[in-house]
């Protein structure tokens, strides 16, 4: 072997060695668990923002019911003062009130569907992540088995 070709084998070995020291798949295994982990928390965090949207949405419903109520009173008194025209305006109210609802309740429905379907894609990753974090161990504790055996021999 010649000189110039011993001096490029050892080059490319020391090179090789550090690259290979900083390519621990330990590491690349920890951060992908750590990504899907990240990935898990922003879809817990949809969940609970749209647990809270439908809340505010349930609770505008409800306010809005309280008025229909309020009006369809107000309807009621003034047929008995003879007052037509007032009973008509008051159900013209409630009627744009229960509108109102139709809009929520079906805002609310939909909320409710994509609110199922993050639950179901949680529950998926929570069992993709488990499943990983197995693979991932039993993997670190092959490879470091495999680094203690280089080292031994």
């Amino acid at each position: 072997m010649g000189i110039l070709s011993r001096t490029s084998y050892v080059i490319r070995s020391k090179v090789n060695a550090l690259l290979n020291r900083s390519e621990d798949p330990t590491e690349t295994l920890d951060y992908s668990y750590e990504k899907m982990q990240d990935e898990l928390q922003d879809v817990k965090q949809g969940i609970a923002d749209l647990t809270t949207q439908k809340k505010r949405l349930e609770m505008q419903k409800q306010r809005l019911e309280d008025e229909v109520e309020k009006h369809n009173e107000q309807a009621r008194e003034a047929v008995r003062q003879d007052r037509d025209d007032l009973a008509r305006q008051a159900l013209e109210k409630k009627q744009s009130k229960m509108n109102q609802i139709e809009d929520l309740d079906t805002q609310v429905a939909d909320l409710q569907s994509t609110q199922d379907d993050l639950v179901d894609k949680k529950n998926e990753l929570e069992g993709r992540i488990e499943e990983f974090r197995t693979k991932k161990e039993t993997m670190k504790a092959k490879y470091e088995a495999a680094e203690a055996s280089t080292q031994v021999s």
